[in-house]
Parts: structure tokens; sequence; C-alpha cells
């Protein structure tokens, strides 16, 4: 949970768009009535083997002001296999950690540049409803029940504080028939992803040395992976933030986001100025002007009364 603080608040520093940051050296899980709960949704409750699902990880801020989530959603192995993630209709705009499988579990981590406390309810706006943080879509593989349980899982106060707050455990369950139906779930989109970046420097992060940190947004079929090329090296997947290989920025770094339907959006940051670059204008003017004077000072010599013209 250190590591999920420190994150958002070295993060809450770097981007400007942040409007509150995370100050606090408290990190001490703190649990109180009227919390934010995290609930998993599903539909339809009963699948067939081989037919594939969606269960949505929907976080509940019951009035609160969040900025920051982290957690982890398990599953059984026996009967599920893990299909894909899907962020595109997430509320979490920035993700350090996308949602990424480790054995029979994914953890991720995210932030909510600005905050959030909840959807407005256009029937009721007094009443504000939960979000989306992420869409997970599993296959059936075997008949019996399935399942899912999300742990682990804290949220960082948008407070001015960084109070940070454990959540409750929940577990669902997927009950899988005897039946055999190969149903796969798509999302339909043409849409290229949203993607920005910027390097940064910051005593606290990477002991100040050169980090990229990038924003790829999709609201279709969402992120699958952002890759990063420095200079001519070789293409490679990025976590974010990201420690630069080449502390010496002398080559132009090139970005792709991908999304789940294979579109794609690819930007570059140009390579640092030299330090010698910057100074050639000034050493040009140096010249010149000294130029200027030695021609004057012939000039002058050589109409000197007194000038030795033997």
């Amino acid at each position: 949970m250190k590591y999920f603080f420190n994150i958002i608040l070295l993060l809450s520093l770097c981007m400007p768009f942040f409007a509150h940051a995370a100050t606090s050296t408290d990190t001490t899980p703190s649990t109180s009535s009227g919390q934010a709960t995290i609930a998993l949704q599903h539909v339809p409750t009963s699948v067939a083997q081989q037919q594939q699902f969606y269960v949505d990880v929907v976080l509940d801020t019951h009035g609160h002001d969040i900025n920051g989530i982290q957690g982890t959603v398990a599953f059984s192995s026996d009967n599920l296999k893990f299909v894909r993630s899907e962020i595109g209709n997430s509320n979490v705009t920035m993700w350090v950690t996308q949602p990424a499988l480790q054995g029979n579990s994914l953890s991720f981590l995210g932030i909510i540049p600005g905050g959030f406390d909840g959807l407005i309810n256009p029937f009721d706006p007094t009443h504000k409803l939960p979000a989306q943080i992420v869409r997970l879509v599993f296959e059936a593989k075997a008949s019996g029940p399935a399942i899912i349980t999300a742990s682990q899982f804290s949220v960082t106060a948008n407070d001015g504080q960084g109070t940070l707050t454990a959540l409750p455990d929940t577990t669902t369950t997927v009950n899988i028939t005897e039946a055999i139906s190969p149903t796969s779930y798509t999302v339909t989109d043409s849409i290229p992803p949203l993607l920005s970046a910027s390097i940064i420097t910051d005593k606290n992060l990477y002991d100040g040395k050169y980090t990229l940190i990038y924003t790829a947004i999709d609201k279709e079929s969402g992120i699958s992976h952002v890759d990063l090329q420095e200079g001519n090296g070789a293409w490679i997947t990025i976590d974010n933030p990201y420690l630069l290989q080449d502390q010496t920025r002398k080559g132009i770094l090139s970005l792709r986001a991908y999304d789940v339907a294979g579109n794609v959006t690819t930007i570059s940051l140009p390579a640092a100025p030299s330090p010698h670059r910057s100074q050639a204008p000034i050493i040009i003017l140096v010249l010149i002007v000294l130029i200027i004077l030695y021609v004057i000072y012939k000039k002058t010599r050589h109409h000197h009364p007194f000038a030795d013209h033997s």
C-alpha cells in the first residue's frame, strides 16, 4: 500500500491536470461507516461451457471523493479462462498498472485526476451511481460454480491529505452449466486511442532521472498496451511511469498506443537540446563582434596619420 500511495503522490505532483495532490505521509488504511465499496457485476449469472462473458468491477464511492484505486481480482482457474480486460468505459483515466494476469489473479493500479465521487443519476441528482473500474472477459471451461473474488482493494481520498482507505472484499459466483455453446464476446471499435506523453524529473521518482509518463485513453474497446522506441532502439511494451534507458536524451522517443480492437496511435517526443547547441548562437554572435572589431581596427590603423607606410 505504501507503493500505491507514493505513486499517487508522485504523479499528482508531476501531472499538471491534477486538482489536488496527495501529500500525507500516513499510509495506514482506515475504515469508516459509509465507506466506498467494490462490487462484481455480471449478466447472465449462468453460462454454458466455451461461452465468453464479462464481469464488471464497479466502485460505489458512497459520496466520498477519491482519486486513486488499486486491487486484485482472483478467479477459479479450474473452470474459468481469462480472455482480456477492457478499460474503455472505465472512470480511471490514468493507469499506472493496467490489469495484468499473474496466475489466477489480476492486479491493477489507476488514478482519477481531479477526483471522482460517483456518476450523476439523471433521475435523482442527489444520489450518485457506482462507476465501472474495469471489465474482465472470461471464458467458461468446465461445468460447476466459478468463484470470482475482489480483494486487497484500497482507494486514496481526493482530500488534499491522500487518506488511504482499505475496502472490504467481495465475492460472486457464476454457474457454468453442462451445455456447450462456443460464443465469443466482441467489441466493435474503429476509433484510434488518444495518446499524450511528457518527460519529467522528480527527486522522489527514480532519483530524479528522466522519466516518461503518458496518458492513453480509448473509450471504445480500451487500451491494450503502449510501446516505446528510444532513438533507433527496439520497440518495447512499457508501464507507466517508465524510467528512460537513455538518460542522455539524445534520441527521439516514439510511442504507440494500441486498443483492444487493434487500432493504433503514434506520437513522438523530440530529443533534448544539446548544451553545446544551445550555446551556438552566443558563440556565433561573439565571433561576429570580434570580426567587426578586427575590421574596424585594420581600417583605423590604415588611415592613422602616423601609421608607418614604408
